[in-house]
């Protein structure tokens, strides 16, 4: 049988070849990139070696007929609990019982023991049913005939090696480059700790030095092992033939590369094998001011595409994408909004190289402390905008521009600190940039610019401070007039590039004045000739509403409520405290409300946190609020307003709903709070229906995942404990880290990841999900179970609901019953609910159809793919989506 790796092209025709590739090759990569079963109809994947091992073990043993699906189902002594499961599974089903102190009786044969202790139960498994299969369980428990196969999970002679190995495949597992091998993975390593681990040089040198002290008192005890094996044998031998063997067994010891004199032994001699054999590319220091030692450090954009542009993974997914955005009216991303098809640019048949840049100031010091704004550090981010957003939103994918000390930035400004990444994007977008793999230059140049208001605003030209006239990058409105006239009535002028560009020019004839309708200054950036800072800047979702509207809001509308003696703060803080909350929402979990939230304006937390509150707030407070309540509107308002913001789809009549929902919301807003000032980003966030027309989901362009990068940042410094030239040591350590990443099989997660399956024969299953896969499938001969699976990096779980069709204009929903894989694809079974929209508590309430039958469907059809969390609120069954759900 031929065998072939799923990360690359390798194959053999040994199995134990294929796993010793694996270990070599990919093992090191396993965290970020999981080692694939080596089956081809198999879709398990592995962050350990060890649990690959031990899946080809139990699941394709040779004790094991892996392409007999299970045919039997076992039953439950405590429950209706009946599951074609394997003994794994079915121990795992006991324990559940056991933690809820039920007795359980053993499942073997002629065993008569009973606990309703967890541990003493499990301590009488191991003792007395180790080398136990699923045969030698009572025959009650079995729901048709019992198994004739040996249970996957018994300890016989089963090994790695399959039927067509022999010894005499030997000669195929020696590796002439084996020590080559060991040594780039020992790099590798060391790599990985000094990047991702952030493991210190120094401790890295010390457990170096102690690993090798251990090789040599090795080597020592193997000499001594030798000669009591040859005396043994009365085998007599020179000592100098002795002393050869011994020092040959030496030298195959990997340890050996870590000596002081070995290419690994010492931080400058890893540091050059890095270099030398990962594809590190070197950042570059510039002088700001020689004479005062002012520095940035650039990592040229060039080579980092020619590196991204010539890999098949990254090739695979852009070139699909440059045809995607045809749909009219239809937005999914930036490719369908009006700037980039107005572009002539971007809107040329040949490929063209879209950059998204960042820009952002963080503190690697204490934001508190003495140091504050001493080391604040000014970061430039980019991403290739041409791949999708579930890639492109991981922090791999987010790459290193410029950084440079925040002071310095205002003193020499953007020309100076910018000035080597424009010469390339220059070259990019004149000259463009040859990819061997495409066998044709490439022309780019930046499509956006994500950052939050402020530093938009710096980068732009626009005047940084929010409190002058004229506080708008998108339209000419005055701060006075924000306060009356809302955007949909069409009083205030749109900025174009013409009206731009003429602002710019009076600035440039009277230095006396410093800004003309909010602008301030030339955006270097416009030296692109297909760029424009008045079609380049889209708003920012997190900064104005996740953490400025929402917040603001929620402080106002909570603050009333309490006032009027609903609940108390006290009394919200302990729902909030104690909601049970479930998955993702767990991590999300919102914070307790201060007691200065008044004073302050802001309920606080981070934008997951505000998000996740004002979802589940209904929920936790909706009762004790009256039905009809103006303050309680605007919360549920705000709500809906956020749900369709965060939809990553959109459609006219969508941009239209949200248009006369944040209209409806400032008018209830106003009229229940009649002295409250609305704030710029009321404004900005009027803007957005238009906006949605000109960049597509709003959503696409949040900072909330490149702030997410800063954190490499601040633990490299910590790490360092050095703050000298600490701008190129950041950069080096994140080079470095790019290296590593570019080492890999794949820059991305695979589509589909899942731990353990089940193969069984659909027969065994109940009538309903046996019926339900028939629909799908007529002939199918065994599918695949499993109990949790991620795709795309979204976990999907029994028990969670999905939203999928819909009756009457709104969505329905169904539970997670089931996780099946056919055909290395994923499908859910799901059990039908229909849904009744709950207007108080703008959620959804759930009825189980009890006719229904059970459905299998495939994500694509869902009407979203993010998973929902039901909620049993007073006896109901409710749901609340995260986003705006188009049917």
């Amino acid at each position: 049988m031929k065998w072939t790796c799923k990360l690359c092209s390798y194959s053999s025709s040994n199995q134990r070849t294929i796993t010793r590739h694996y270990t070599l090759k990919h093992g090191h990569f396993s965290r970020f990139c999981p080692l694939p079963c080596l089956y081809k109809d198999c879709v398990c994947t592995f962050k350990k070696q060890i649990d690959l091992k031990r899946h080809l073990l139990r699941q394709h043993g040779p004790s094991q007929n892996s392409s007999a699906p299970l045919t039997v189902q076992i039953l439950c002594d405590l429950c209706s609990f009946s599951e074609p499961c394997n003994l794994r599974q079915y121990l795992a089903h006991l324990r559940c019982h056991l933690k809820n102190k039920e007795t359980v009786k053993c499942p073997h044969r002629q065993c008569s023991f009973r606990s309703n202790i967890y541990s003493t139960f499990t301590a009488h498994h191991s003792r007395y049913h180790s080398s136990g299969s699923i045969e030698d369980f009572r025959p009650e428990l079995f729901c048709g005939n019992r198994p004739n196969l040996v249970e996957e999970d018994s300890q016989g002679s089963a090994s790695l090696v399959g039927s067509d190995e022999s010894v005499s495949d030997f000669e195929e597992n020696v590796d002439d480059n084996d020590e080559v091998h060991l040594q780039r993975k020992l790099a590798s390593l060391f790599l990985r700790m000094q990047t991702l681990l952030h493991v210190s040089k120094s401790a890295t040198q010390e457990i170096i030095d102690g690993f090798y002290e251990v090789s040599v008192l090795t080597g020592e005890l193997s000499k001594k092992l030798i000669e009591q094996i040859l005396l043994q044998h009365n085998v007599n031998i020179e000592p100098s033939t002795l002393t050869l063997i011994t020092e040959t067994l030496d030298k195959t010891v990997p340890l050996t590369f870590l000596s002081r004199s070995g290419t690994l032994g010492t931080d400058h001699k890893r540091s050059s094998f890095f270099r030398e054999n990962f594809k590190v590319i070197e950042p570059i220091q510039y002088n700001l001011d020689s004479e005062k030692g002012r520095k940035k450090v650039y990592v040229p954009i060039l080579p980092v595409l020619n590196e991204l542009l010539n890999r098949d993974d990254v090739l695979d997914k852009i070139l699909p994408e440059k045809f995607s955005g045809l749909n009219s009216g239809v937005y999914e991303s930036f490719l369908d909004g009006q700037h980039f098809k107005e572009n002539p640019f971007f809107s040329a048949e040949a490929l063209r190289i879209a950059i998204g840049l960042y820009i952002d100031d963080f503190e690697i010091c204490n934001p508190l402390g003495t140091s504050r704004k001493k080391h604040k550090i000014c970061a430039v981010y980019w991403v290739l905008a041409n791949l999708p957003l579930k890639y492109r939103s991981s922090l791999s994918s987010i790459n290193l521009g410029l950084l440079c000390y925040s002071s310095d930035l205002k003193t020499y400004g953007y020309a100076a600190v910018l000035e080597p990444l424009l010469r390339d994007l220059e070259h990019l977008e004149n000259q463009g940039l040859y990819i061997e793999k495409l066998g044709a230059h490439v022309q780019g140049t930046i499509a956006f610019v994500s950052a939050d208001n402020l530093a938009a605003h710096s980068l732009a030209g626009f005047q940084e401070s929010f409190s002058v006239d004229k506080c708008c990058r998108f339209c000419l409105a005055s701060r006075k007039d924000i306060q009356t006239v809302q955007v949909k009535s069409g009083s205030f002028a749109l900025r174009t590039k013409r009206s731009h560009d003429d602002n710019v020019l009076c600035l440039s004839r009277d230095e006396t004045v410093k800004s003309v309708e909010g602008v301030k200054a030339s955006c270097v950036l416009n030296r692109l000739e297909h760029f424009h800072s008045s079609t380049g800047f889209p708003p920012d979702v997190l900064h104005d509403v996740f953490e400025g509207i929402v917040p603001a809001e929620l402080s106002l509308c909570l603050s009333d409520l309490i006032d009027r003696g609903f609940f108390t703060l006290d009394d919200l803080n302990g729902i909030i405290q104690n909601f049970p909350y479930k998955f993702s929402d767990k991590t999300n979990r919102p914070q307790k409300i201060p007691k200065t939230f008044k004073l302050k304006g802001s309920v606080g937390g981070n934008g997951h946190e505000n998000w996740t509150l004002l979802r589940l707030l209904p929920f936790m407070i909706g009762h004790l609020v009256p039905e009809h309540d103006k303050t309680w509107g605007i919360i549920l308002d705000l709500k809906v307003i956020v749900e369709l913001l965060a939809s990553p789809t959109f459609t006219e009549e969508s941009v239209c709903f949200l248009e006369s929902k944040i209209s409806d919301h400032r008018l209830l807003l106003l009229e229940v709070f009649p002295d409250f000032k609305l704030k710029p980003k009321h404004h900005f966030v009027e803007h957005y229906p238009k906006l949605i027309h000109c960049f597509g989901p709003l959503l696409n362009f949040w900072t909330i995942r490149f702030e997410g990068k800063h954190s490499f940042f601040k633990k490299v410094v910590r790490d360092v404990n050095n703050f000298k030239n600490i701008l190129l040591t950041l950069a080096t350590k994140h080079q470095l880290l790019f290296g590593y990443y570019l080492d890999m099989p794949s820059l991305f997660k695979s589509e589909l990841e899942v731990k353990s399956v089940s193969v069984i024969s659909p027969d065994i299953l109940d009538h309903g999900l046996r019926q339900a896969i028939k629909r799908k499938y007529e002939d199918v001969a065994s599918v695949s179970l499993a109990t949790t699976l991620s795709l795309h990096g979204t976990t999907y779980s029994e028990g969670m609901f999905v939203s999928v069709g819909s009756t009457s204009g709104l969505p329905d929903f169904g539970k997670i019953v089931k996780l099946l894989i056919v055909a290395n694809k994923a499908l859910l079974v799901v059990e039908p609910f229909s849904a009744v929209y709950v207007e108080h508590l703008g959620s959804f309430e759930l009825f189980r159809q009890l006719s229904a039958d059970l459905l299998v469907v495939q994500p694509e059809e869902l009407n979203h793919y993010n998973p929902l969390y039901s909620y049993t609120i007073q006896r109901r069954l409710l749901l609340t989506p995260k986003v705006f759900l188009l049917h």
